[in-house]
């Protein structure tokens, strides 16, 4: 038998996988949205289902594909992934109208339930719990590059060539990048360690962290997708909302590199409570410096809102896997990841659609604060989890 992989060439492998299956599917829509509704004759914004089918799908089969990780191992559920990811999008780049390309999502969505980050997750759980959050943060760090290298790549593709070879491209990449790293670099990990029959039941405890998990989610995903509109509706001008909102990324990356370099002198739960707590707190900044110090304005209190919900959201994306293997440990971890993950990855798909209508009818003055208000809840959700700690 072969010698496994060093760890850190699994966390690259993983990265670069991330990269493309975030690239090529979640943000695919943002630059090739507009020519695929225009050639396929949907409405304006059809195309964005793509992402909300993808995730909502996911959500449903992660309990399955957790349980055939722990089975099976991630290695070979994650080289089925790239097959489906492959076929998923050769079948869009193929589709002449809008029901193979709802097919095409189905298939995308089967493919990042067995290939995004709950199942890289799953497999650096393999690799044991010492070093796993340092691994876990390097690998968020790493896959948020994923819309800066997909974004130029596939805009420069859809103007030499079109939309659909540039898709077709997408599934390539699956196929000669992502496919050889799976086969070679993810660990085939511990196969028949999930018992056969009905998955075990969450203790109390695990069924708090999933709801916290999943309405920090449901918070993050739905101000992330809207930040330019919600800065626009705190006062900026769309050049600088469009500014400033894009700061929210590179601030995620920060946040996680941090935690890669030093975050781990604090437990996960600890550094969790305290990234929630100050996302609700940096939402109603703006509101709060605007009666308090109006005299201050959008120009101060955005950019600080901004930066800070940035870095307390990137600090989240690598606690939500962190915090479950410091309740649950890594033994069977993609099963039980699976039951606990699987409302989080539904709450990112539906959350931008439910967010959006909220904001254009009632303005940030009433949805901010309702969104602040359910975010403290979540971190009440996780303090009864972290109880006993």
């Amino acid at each position: 038998m072969k010698p496994a992989a060093p760890g850190w060439a699994v966390v690259t492998a993983l990265g670069v996988s991330l990269i493309l299956g975030w690239g090529t599917g979640y943000f695919l829509p943002g630059v090739l949205g507009v020519a695929m509704e225009r050639d396929l004759g949907l409405p304006a914004g059809a195309s964005f289902l793509i992402v909300a089918i993808q995730l909502g799908l996911a959500g449903l089969l992660a309990p399955r594909v957790g349980r055939l990780i722990d089975r099976r191992g991630p290695r070979a559920v994650m080289v089925a992934g790239s097959l489906f990811y492959a076929a998923g999008l050769a079948m869009l780049a193929a589709s002449p109208g809008a029901v193979m390309a709802l097919l095409a999502c189905l298939v995308l969505g089967i493919a990042a339930a067995m290939t995004l980050s709950e199942a890289s997750n799953a497999a650096l759980a393999t690799l044991g719990a010492d070093g796993a959050r340092k691994r876990i943060a390097a690998l968020a760090a790493i896959s948020g590059l994923a819309a800066a290298v997909a974004w130029p790549a596939l805009a420069w593709a859809e103007a030499h060539w079109g939309w659909r070879v540039a898709v077709l491209g997408a599934a390539a990449s699956h196929l000669l990048v992502a496919l050889p790293l799976h086969a070679t670099l993810v660990p085939r990990g511990s196969r028949e360690r999930a018992p056969r029959g009905p998955a075990p039941r969450l203790s109390p405890r695990l069924r708090w962290l999933s709801a916290a998990l999943t309405v920090q989610v449901l918070v993050g995903s739905s101000l992330l997708a809207n930040m330019v509109a919600v800065v626009e509706a705190l006062g900026m001008d769309r050049g600088s909302a469009i500014f400033w909102a894009s700061l929210a990324g590179p601030a995620q990356v920060a946040a996680r590199l941090f935690d890669f370099v030093g975050g781990a002198r604090l437990r996960a739960m600890t550094l969790a409570s305290i990234a929630l707590l100050a996302m609700p707190a940096s939402i109603l900044l703006p509101l709060i410096g605007h009666v308090l110090a109006p005299g201050l304005g959008a120009a101060v209190t955005v950019p600080v809102f901004v930066l800070c919900y940035g870095l307390a959201s990137g600090v989240m994306s690598v606690m939500r896997p962190a915090t479950l293997i410091e309740l649950h440990g890594t033994d069977g971890y993609a099963t039980v990841a699976g039951k606990v993950m699987a409302p989080v990855t539904f709450a990112m798909a539906v959350a931008p659609v439910m967010f959006a209508p909220l904001l254009l009818n009632t303005g940030a003055d009433v949805a901010l604060p309702i969104i602040a208000a359910i975010c403290f809840g979540g971190f009440l959700m996780l303090r009864r989890a972290a109880r006993g700690l």
